[in-house]
């Protein structure tokens, strides 16, 4: 017969230390991508972290130049508009938009990325929550006076003006005014009043 055995009193068992993400800064990021992990793929860095975008369809490119071409030819002078390119808005954000009206011409930026622009604009189809929320808020943070955001698939153009901090300890700030143009509108960017955009002439 054999003699059954006491099991040993259970140790309680300690939940794990919460796991904290790694969050990456712009410097780190940039570096992460000159070694070729991004080939291929769109990304984007909210608050240190890293963010695959799909590739964009037919509409969104189509959109996208079409504004171009209208802001290439409406801030001829003084200023030049940046493609998809590197926008500074803080340590740990790349938001990379779509396209950045911003002082000088492209030889002023030979060495250095942006990080202050007249306008921004994003033109969105899948991202309109995010373009909308959170890349508005770092933008109004940034300190630019004036962010357009072309809704592709709702035929409309949002404009978000006069930037106010949140209330203190956020460290935020944020669009006091939301503006909604439709196809038969037309718009004059803040940095020059005299313009009238049309904004069917943003949409495909």
């Amino acid at each position: 017969m054999t003699a059954l055995l006491t099991p040993p009193p259970l140790t309680p068992i300690r939940p794990p230390a919460r796991l904290q993400p790694l969050r990456w800064t712009v410097d780190e990021y940039r570096r992460l991508g000159k070694t070729g992990l991004f080939d291929g793929v769109r990304t984007m860095l909210l608050h240190g972290e890293i963010f695959a975008m799909p590739m964009p369809e037919p509409p969104h490119n189509t959109s996208l130049g079409l504004t171009h071409e209208v802001l290439q030819r409406v801030f001829a002078v003084g200023h030049h508009v940046r493609n998809q390119t590197a926008f500074d808005v803080g340590t740990r954000n790349d938001p990379g938009p779509d396209l950045a009206v911003v002082p000088g011409s492209f030889r002023d930026y030979a060495t250095r990325q942006a990080n202050t622009a007249v306008l921004i604009v994003e033109v969105a189809d899948t991202s309109l929550f995010v373009d909308t929320t959170t890349k508005a808020e770092l933008y109004a943070t940034a300190g630019v006076q004036e962010y357009w955001v072309v809704d592709v698939d709702g035929r409309q153009l949002f404009v978000f003006r006069d930037p106010v901090p949140l209330p203190q300890g956020l460290g935020a700030t944020a669009y006091r005014t939301h503006l909604i143009f439709h196809p038969g509108d037309s718009v004059a960017p803040l940095a020059l009043p005299a313009a009238s955009i049309a904004v069917a002439d943003l949409l495909p």
